[in-house]
């Protein structure tokens, strides 16, 4: 995959600044750095796959070797998740923040708006899609949004789906498909993609559109929205059972070391 690093020194560099949570990277760095590095992939018009890592896609990637090699290969990868953050902490590499995805995901879409960056939607349902894009558009006067595509499609659409995306020339590609069918998805066909910056962004549409509302602020900084999601959501009570194995398994990572 096209890194934007220039030189295996900035590679060297950029390994150094990043953990290794359970064998996978995660790059140490705060939101707005994190939006910096997106800022310069589109200065110099490369392709950049960034993956935001939640305890429960790096515990499913120590079982899913195509998922680990994506992250293994993206060029920037964010702690999005309490559990991340917790684990970097374990390990005694703490990151400096939480960076969500979907704050991640407004970030750019503001940054795009004012740098006329063209954006691509694509995933959810065609409904939600199409009140995300509304809302982005009323959120962010000037974004310029050049399609938009549901997620619902067969195998083998697939190939002309990516067509589509490349012809439209978008500088923001935001995926919002889950975990891990966005991140395989943009790495199976970044060759046909142009130089933009692709994200898997998951449930952001539902937030954005209003289908789901995200928790309070407070409960954002106590580290509890994943609480307030199974709260709201019962039936991701068995997804979330992935964070103590995933601590646990850190733990064991750490009495090795």
């Amino acid at each position: 995959m096209s890194n934007y690093l220039p030189d295996k020194v900035n590679a060297k560099k950029n390994e150094a600044a990043r953990i290794r949570i359970l064998g996978r990277p995660v790059d140490c760095l705060t939101g707005d750095a994190a939006v910096g590095r997106i800022m310069r992939a589109w200065k110099e018009k490369t392709f950049l796959h960034v993956v935001t890592a939640n305890a429960e896609m790096i515990y499913q990637s120590t079982r899913d070797g195509e998922l680990a090699a994506i992250i293994e290969e993206a060029g920037l990868v964010t702690a999005d998740g309490i559990g991340v953050v917790l684990a970097s902490r374990l390990l005694g590499r703490p990151v400096p923040e939480r960076v969500a995805g979907y704050d991640l995901m407004l970030e750019c879409l503001k940054q795009a708006a004012r740098q006329k960056v063209p954006v691509f939607f694509f995933g959810a349902r065609p409904e939600v899609l199409q009140e995300a894009v509304a809302a982005a558009v009323r959120r962010f006067p000037g974004l310029r949004v050049v399609g938009s595509r549901d997620g619902y499609f067969g195998e083998e659409e697939e190939e002309g789906i990516a067509r589509l995306i490349s012809q439209q020339k978008p500088g923001l590609l935001l995926v919002a498909m889950g975990v891990p069918k966005q991140e395989k998805w943009i790495f199976r066909f970044r060759d046909m993609l142009p130089p933009c910056v692709a994200i898997g962004v998951g449930g952001s549409f539902d937030v954005l559109s209003g289908k789901v509302r995200r928790a309070p602020s407070w409960v954002q900084r106590a580290g509890l929205e994943w609480l307030y999601r199974i709260a709201r959501e019962p039936s991701r009570l068995k997804r979330a059972a992935n964070l103590p194995l995933f601590l646990l398994s850190v733990l064991l990572q750490v009495l090795r070391r």
